[in-house]
């Protein structure tokens, strides 16, 4: 559980919900709308309340006997009572129950309220939890300190630093005495001074600094990466960093300002909005290689051919559209919720895109 500005999350791991899912039978799924304030608290745990009742009745209606009903709701509808829990929150609530299981998940999400009993859990609103390609790194660089996030559209998490330096000291302090140019003093005034005429500057000590961050931030996340790393940091900081680090998703434009005094929220925010331009792009050209795969045998449009060849394990890349809302038929939705339940399962690749051209619309890649 981490507490920041989008409230209380609980750890986004829904591997437990994958697994539980294989186990035929009834299963339900309940989503509440919840708020970081919690200003709403009571009408969170009233909406739960009312759609545990709901469901209930129906797992009782299937043949369920009551005080089993009532047992294996029991842990839920503790929650229900605790006031602290519901005044603790995030953007929503994800719950899940199963005979012998349950689990709730406060999620960076917002949700629309919703309760469903059926042989599936419900997943599709966690998709862009899930999805794995929607994220990217954040690098707030200054010379006082350094934070590294991990960031989806919706959530953020700070990393630990690993062998990035911490600080602009933590690399200078480590440079033979000679070399040392430049010192802050009292005030924060630059003291220069060394021997041999070297001519270092505190600008040379800077680039110092920022190859010595650039290179470990390298050696830290690897090569082999397509997630972007957005820079928050002076514009003059970007190309000596893309200069010196072996990253090869550094984008093109930083995060202005000082971040030291910026937020994590905010960072996510600004991140996305130069994300975005570049993002569309790119969405647009992997739509136009899936949609290649398609016409080469190798993909599918269809969602009940899709969920088929995911429950065998051949979904290499999935597909939806990044407004969930674009999914409006009910047997569409059971479908690729089906199929995003088992493309996870094995493994395969969740993608949102921004663009499509109708409703119901999705794509599958497969593997053969």
């Amino acid at each position: 559980m981490t507490t920041n500005s989008q409230g209380t999350v609980d750890p986004l791991d829904f591997n437990a919900v994958f697994k539980r899912d294989e186990v035929s039978g009834l299963k339900a799924t309940f989503y509440i709308p919840t708020d970081v304030a919690g200003t709403q608290a009571d009408q969170s745990a009233n909406i739960l309340k009312s759609h545990i009742k709901l469901a209930s009745e129906q797992f009782v209606e299937s043949g369920m006997s009551k005080s089993d009903t009532e047992a294996m709701f029991a842990p839920i509808a503790d929650l229900v009572a605790d006031s602290s829990y519901w005044r603790l929150q995030s953007r929503g609530l994800a719950v899940f129950v199963a005979p012998g299981f349950h689990l709730a998940v406060r999620i960076p999400l917002e949700v629309s309220e919703s309760v469903m009993v059926a042989d599936h859990f419900q997943v599709l609103p966690l998709v862009p939890i899930l999805e794995n390609d929607g994220k990217c790194y954040i690098l707030a660089l200054a010379k006082n300190s350094l934070r590294l996030f991990e960031a989806t559209r919706n959530n953020i998490e700070q990393l630990p630093l690993g062998t990035i330096p911490e600080s602009f000291d933590a690399v200078i302090g480590e440079l033979p005495e000679q070399s040392l140019q430049s010192r802050a003093i009292g005030g924060g005034e630059a003291a220069f001074y060394g021997q041999g005429g070297s001519g270092e500057t505190e600008t040379m000590l800077t680039e110092k600094f920022i190859h010595a961050v650039g290179k470990a931030v390298g050696d830290e996340l690897g090569t082999a990466r397509s997630q972007p790393l957005v820079l928050a940091s002076v514009a003059e900081y970007l190309p000596i960093f893309r200069d010196a680090t072996s990253y090869p998703a550094v984008h093109d434009q930083v995060i202005a300002g000082n971040p030291e005094r910026k937020l994590p929220d905010e960072l996510r925010s600004a991140a996305w909005k130069l994300l975005h331009e570049s993002e569309a792009a790119r969405d647009s050209a992997e739509r136009e290689r899936a949609l290649s795969a398609v016409h080469k045998g190798k993909g599918a449009l269809d969602a009940a051919e899709i969920a088929r060849a995911a429950d065998e394990g051949r979904v290499d890349s999935l597909y939806l559209p990044r407004d969930e809302k674009r999914l409006t038929s009910s047997t569409v939705r059971e479908l690729v919720n089906r199929a995003v339940l088992s493309t996870v399962r094995t493994s395969g690749t969740l993608r949102t895109l921004g663009k499509w051209d109708r409703d119901d619309e999705i794509i599958a890649t497969l593997r053969y």
